[in-house]
């Protein structure tokens, strides 16, 4: 079994972090002159890909961890690192935890704790960002303390050698907090030998694998996989867009001028491209459609080879689990939201065009209607 799960580890991580480009493996074996395996270098648990497979495949919730944004014009130096921590402990009003496990609470402990930082070599003022801001995060109902410990255990096994600090967002700590608990987790991008942190996509779903690691060992279920590993490889449209569209074609039904609302470019270029769809009776395409499918054509290979080596071993239970994820993968559906609306949308149209160009039925003759009934 360690065998197993040491090709299953390789295939689900399928690639090196830290901004080394991806590479194809196979449970069934690949080219004698690629690099080595990746996942020994993660530090991960052995089998954590047959438990995060099999956690999705039970529908447990996925973890989240994702770089939030700091867009304004105070988030680069100094300056932007100590605006983040006033931010995520609500100026000063929830207490940080720095990765030396110092509590720090209140605006001049975090202008103390910048000022340590600062020593490191940051500028106060700066045309590049000097911290990552990352949010690992979990459903409503998930206890705050557990997600508190895994995020604390995450930072301290990812980021060792770099300074940060985190504080724990939910209702239970705050009025006006969210009812999902959160932790916002904020990185010195130079670590203690002024190498920089350059996370890239690869590197974040090994920071879910991680946090969903550390849920585990807290005792909750969850699991991180990506969407392929899901059968949705083609990411949808955002709900606002969707509803946009859908509000549109309802108007437009009912004979109505569609509402001139503000919209993104892309907001407003995904609307008009479905609506163009529709009125040319064209079902929209999606580029990336076919290679989709050979993607879940792969995934579906994968899981099913999975299933027959763990049948071979005597695992049944799992082999089965593993079966029925495979039939799951492979009967979803790869259409993208455009297209389904497309389809929702183009029958009823289409009827309405009809109804619209029958001829309309004579209208009868009274006279002759009267002569029917005196006869």
């Amino acid at each position: 079994m360690q065998h197993l799960n040491r090709q299953i580890d390789d295939w689900f991580i399928g690639y090196k972090t830290h901004a080394v480009k991806p590479k194809r493996s196979s449970l069934a074996g690949g080219s004698p002159n690629r690099s080595p395996k990746p996942f020994a270098k993660t530090g991960l648990k052995s089998g954590t890909g047959l438990k995060n497979l099999q956690a999705a495949a039970a529908k447990k919730p996925e973890v989240m961890v994702k770089i939030a944004k700091r867009v304004s014009k105070n988030s680069k130096g100094i300056n932007g690192v100590q605006n983040h921590m006033k931010y995520i402990s609500r100026n000063g009003k929830l207490p940080l935890e720095t990765n030396h496990g110092d509590k720090v609470q209140g605006n001049p402990a975090i202008q103390s704790l910048m000022n340590h930082w600062q020593k490191s070599g940051i500028p106060q003022n700066s045309d590049k960002r000097e911290a990552i801001n990352i949010v690992l995060s979990m459903p409503a109902g998930t206890p705050p303390q557990a997600v508190l410990n895994a995020a604390r255990q995450f930072a301290a096994e990812q980021f060792e050698k770099h300074e940060y600090a985190f504080a724990l967002h939910h209702e239970s700590e705050r009025d006006g907090e969210p009812p999902h608990p959160h932790v916002h987790l904020c990185v010195m991008v130079r670590d203690e030998d002024g190498i920089r942190l350059n996370p890239r996509k690869n590197d974040l779903f090994e920071w879910r694998v991680r946090f969903a690691e550390k849920m585990r060992e807290q005792g909750v279920e969850c699991t991180a996989t990506r969407r392929q590993h899901r059968g949705q490889s083609i990411k949808g449209q955002k709900a606002d867009i969707r509803q946009i569209i859908i509000r549109t074609m309802q108007e437009e039904k009912q004979g109505k001028q569609p509402e001139n609302i503000k919209r993104s470019h892309i907001a407003q270029a995904n609307v008009e491209a479905i609506l163009e769809a529709l009125k040319a009776q064209q079902r929209p395409q999606h580029p990336f459609q076919e290679k989709a499918q050979q993607a879940k054509d792969h995934i579906t290979e994968q899981y099913s080879l999975i299933s027959r080596e763990l049948y071979k071993l005597g695992y049944k239970t799992e082999a089965k689990i593993m079966k029925d994820f495979a039939n799951e993968v492979s009967g979803k559906s790869l259409d993208t939201q455009a297209q389904q609306i497309y389809d929702r949308h183009a029958h009823s149209l289409q009827q309405s065009q009809t109804q619209t160009n029958e001829p309309k039925a004579e209208p009868k003759n009274p006279s002759c209607d009267n002569w029917e009934m005196e006869r």
